[in-house]
């Protein structure tokens, strides 16, 4: 009888398992070395572990991405949010074309690195305010108070609504990120789907006030696209701001959080086929090839504002505080949330 243990599938490739939350990539290389095109049969989907599988399907124009177009299972029902079919209308993300095509375009010209480039001073203005509220405590929790606020309030400015509501959005991103969740409870989906709702409700407000009185703000854009009669819609535009919202947030956050880390840490991981000594964090690595911001069509809208925000973001905090070290008195605490790889809280300390 073999003494093989076999292999994790199902919740414990998700943030939702403790060991996996923690320690991912003990699992991530079991699998890309005993089964790299894994089966996950509880969960209705392939498991793909090897760079070279992920890019192409990446590349492959001939895949879905609308959930719509998927055999129903509960899983697919479960990221609707279990709204019926014939009700749920997905954002952009989840769109194939022309409708993918035609969304991103009006909104790309936002996002693209020469847009980006001129909001590098309101990023740095920001990092440095946020920085000040924290300048006089020995410790704190970087996610909350830093890498969490930072893209909300850059965000909410690009789209031209009150950063004031940050803890609002905040809220409504933490409760919408249960879309992907396999094993939300009762109270999880019912709050996703009021999150939801509110969200469609507050931006249906701020595209009113845009009929009105015009901006130079994402919204504004998408309105006059709208008016032009530019193929959109005013219930894609309010899909458009949802997913812009939360996209422009919650992965960011992330990206700070891990970053920070890591560099306190001196450690990361991956695939070794691409890059060698794969788990040891290397700031001076010749190639980065990567896809963290996915690939193909799809390849993330919001990439350059991502990279300005990490880069402005983790160059600044460090600059204030060049002692910043990890505080021994907080384990450092992994979100509980199936596809984000973030930190729910991380403490340090700001020796100076």
């Amino acid at each position: 009888m073999s003494n093989k243990q076999p292999l994790p599938t199902d919740i414990e490739l998700t943030a939702l398992d403790p060991v996996f939350r923690e320690h991912p990539h003990d699992r991530l290389d079991r699998l890309r070395a005993e089964d790299p095109l894994h089966l996950d049969a509880e969960l209705g989907r392939l498991f793909l572990t090897r760079f070279e599988d992920i890019r192409g399907v990446l590349a492959d124009r001939s895949l879905s991405k609308d959930p719509r177009k998927a055999p129903e299972t509960p899983r697919r029902r479960a990221m609707r949010g279990d709204v019926p079919l014939e009700a749920f209308q997905p954002s952009m993300l989840n769109l194939d074309d022309p409708d993918h095509k035609r969304l991103r375009g009006l909104v790309s010209q936002a996002f693209n690195q020469r847009s980006i480039d001129t909001w590098r001073p309101r990023i740095r203005a920001v990092a440095e305010r946020l920085l000040d509220t924290l300048a006089d405590r020995g410790c704190f929790d970087l996610v909350a108070g830093f890498a969490a606020p930072l893209p909300i309030v850059v965000i909410a400015e690009m789209l031209g609504v009150d950063a004031a509501d940050m803890a609002q959005f905040k809220r409504w991103s933490d409760a919408r990120a249960h879309v992907f969740n396999p094993a939300r409870t009762p109270k999880q989906t019912a709050d996703l789907n009021a999150a939801g709702q509110e969200l469609n409700d507050y931006f249906a407000r701020a595209i009113d006030a845009r009929r009105g009185r015009r901006g130079d703000d994402l919204i504004s854009l998408l309105v006059a696209a709208e008016e032009a009669g530019d193929r959109l819609s005013a219930r894609e535009i309010v899909i458009t701001c949802n997913l812009l919202l939360i996209a422009g947030n919650l992965t960011t956050t992330d990206l700070i959080g891990n970053g920070v880390l890591a560099l306190l840490r001196l450690a990361a991981g991956h695939d070794p086929a691409l890059h060698s000594d794969p788990h040891r964090f290397d700031i001076e690595r010749a190639d980065t090839t990567h896809l963290a911001f996915g690939g193909g069509a799809h390849f993330c809208l919001g990439a350059p504002l991502a990279r300005a925000e990490a880069q402005i973001a983790i160059a600044t905090l460090f600059g204030r505080f060049p002692s910043l070290q990890i505080d021994p008195e907080h384990a450092v605490e992994h979100k509980r949330a199936p596809v984000f790889n973030g930190l729910e809280a991380l403490w340090v300390r700001a020796a100076r």
